[in-house]
């Protein structure tokens, strides 16, 4: 009788696993002892967990098969339902295999055996295989604080990286320093080889970010081409400015891709912890102006944040936003400073010079309003106006008469030839009659861009002249890529002019410009002294106050007409 019955009970637990498999249709079914905390796993469940496939090992011992780190939460689950506080028993967790991998699985059964008393014998469930899920999850959680080209930290991460990094207390720790870093050239090179050229270019600055920290901090990628590095441990900010040079030492060493060597380089600003209470954002802030103040000294540059920093960064704001509303009110007007031609003593051209006449500040000077407007893009619409304003009123000067307008570096990345040819399109201007003034920046930033957008505007007929000749490092290389039209010797050479290395200069250029076969101009000629040693050095033209200050656009014919009224007396 005592085998019948055992028989009888081993049939009624296998139509019970055989119809919850059936009615679930899942992986595999577990039925588990509540009392000596074994379970059994079905043969298919079995065989996934590596055990033979037998009624020996198809009994486990809890602890054999579920996690170590998953198992107060299981256990809790099925307490909760054992109390009945929810209907069915459910749970995520990992199941080890016999090779000690494990895998994700979903759990749900429910008791089906109690005692008298009301104690919970025997539970039965199902289990089903979400690994894939959990991976696809674990990887948008991955992707959601992590950069996909790079693999490095996001925005987000880096954010709450400093928000543990700004509550610690601070009293007797290290310092901490943030570094946010904007990459020179990175344009040239995605525009030269394409975005997968790009893309390889990051991932290489990216390692070499890497090196520069080393296991002392992190680096992670903003977005574009900017980074940000979070060094901790730091004895004092002078250890944050050594980091920042050997990353501006580090990125700009030679970077080869597809067989081409290119060279990049990189702004850096930084803030400092510990200091006044601050949030993350405000350090991340401090450190962007800190690179903004970086990015306008020019190439390979680095500043660390101070107060002041942030006083004139408010300042520039206000202005760009002032800005905005003066190209919309039409604040902006042009004035025309003349050349002349010291062998003929007539004008040649006009230079037109952007001016703003502020509502309340009154006249704001160029070089206060230019690099606020290059630096916020506004330069890209308010150069397009001033080439068509100047076209539209050089249509009423004489034919032999140029104007000539200065060309930003920004603006070549935006359309240049479209802005060109539209303003002499609009006007009716001849390309001939148009001189666009250009300086070493804007072909330092971009050589190989700024020079084929040069030779095409050239081959239209328009003019160029390389302004503010001298004042940087490889000019004459530039002298030597592009057939300039005119060199202008910047005003510090002429101003000096009087010094015997000032004048030695000033005839040395002129040399080189005969033998090119360009013409030089004279800028910022302001006495009848400096015109003097100017004419006595060979220079063809001169520009300065000596003969007129800017003129007003309706002003231009009177001065044309006196010059004429002078040459023939």
């Amino acid at each position: 009788m005592r085998a019948l019955r055992a028989s009888a009970e081993r049939r009624r637990l296998g139509e019970e696993r055989l119809a919850l498999a059936l009615d679930s249709g899942v992986e595999g079914i577990w039925d588990s002892n509540l009392a000596n905390g074994t379970i059994w796993i079905s043969e298919r469940w079995l065989a996934r967990l590596g055990y033979a496939v037998d009624a020996i090992e198809a009994c486990q011992p809890m602890d054999h098969i579920v996690h170590a780190e998953d198992r107060d939460r299981l256990t809790l689950a099925m307490v909760e339902h054992v109390k009945g506080l929810t209907s069915t028993y459910e749970c995520e967790h990992r199941v080890v295999c016999r090779d000690g991998t494990s895998f994700w699985v979903l759990t749900r059964g429910r008791v089906v055996e109690r005692d008298g008393t009301g104690r919970a014998l025997r539970a039965v469930g199902t289990q089903i295989d979400i690994t894939h899920r959990h991976e696809a999850e674990a990887r948008a959680e991955y992707l959601a604080l992590h950069d996909d080209l790079t693999g490095l930290p996001n925005r987000r991460l880096l954010r709450q990286h400093l928000e543990r990094a700004v509550m610690r207390p601070w009293e007797g720790r290290s310092t901490v320093a943030v570094l946010t870093c904007d990459l020179d050239g990175f344009k040239a090179v995605n525009d030269t080889l394409g975005h997968s050229g790009g893309d390889r270019l990051l991932r290489i600055v990216a390692d070499r970010l890497l090196q520069a920290v080393g296991d002392g901090g992190t680096v992670a990628r903003l977005g574009g081409d900017e980074f940000a590095l979070v060094l901790e441990g730091l004895a004092g900010p002078d250890e944050a400015d050594a980091v920042a040079r050997h990353v501006i030492a580090l990125l700009g060493a030679p970077i080869e891709i597809d067989g081409m060597v290119v060279e990049i380089g990189v702004g850096i600003g930084a803030a400092m912890l510990p200091s006044e209470a601050i949030t993350a954002d405000d350090l991340l802030r401090r450190a962007d102006i800190a690179l903004y103040e970086a990015k306008t000294i020019g190439r390979d540059a680095y500043r660390r944040f101070e107060p002041a920093l942030a006083a004139r960064h408010s300042s520039r704001h206000l202005l760009a936003f002032d800005m905005k509303e003066a190209i919309r009110r039409g604040d902006f007007f042009l004035a025309y400073q003349p050349v002349i031609d010291l062998v003929t003593d007539r004008v040649t051209s006009f230079e037109a010079l952007m001016r703003w006449h502020h509502p309340e500040r009154g006249l704001i000077s160029p070089g206060e309003f230019i690099p606020v407007a290059e630096e916020t893009g506004l330069i890209v619409s308010l150069g397009a106006w001033a080439l068509a304003e100047a076209c539209r009123e050089a249509m009423t000067w004489p034919d032999e008469i140029r104007v000539a307008v200065n060309v930003s570096t920004v603006q070549f990345q935006y359309e240049l030839e479209h802005a060109v040819l539209g303003a002499l399109g609009g006007a009716g201007l001849s390309a001939d009659r148009l001189k666009l003034e250009v300086t070493e920046s804007a072909l330092m930033r971009d050589p190989e861009g700024v020079v084929a957008t040069l030779h095409r505007l050239r081959a239209l007929g328009v003019r160029i002249a390389l302004d503010d000749f001298g004042t940087g490092y490889s000019s004459l290389s530039y002298l030597r890529r592009f057939p300039f039209d005119k060199i202008k010797i910047d005003r510090a050479f002429i101003k000096d002019i009087a010094e015997p290395d000032a004048a030695a200069i000033v005839r040395a250029v002129v040399g080189l410009g005969e033998r090119l076969g360009m013409g030089i101009v004279a800028e910022g000629v302001e006495t009848t002294e400096r015109l003097e040693l100017v004419r006595s050095e060979g220079c063809d033209e001169v520009q300065g106050f000596v003969f007129s200050r800017p003129l007003p656009a309706n002003e231009v014919a009177a001065y044309l007409k006196s010059r004429r009224v002078s040459a023939a007396a």
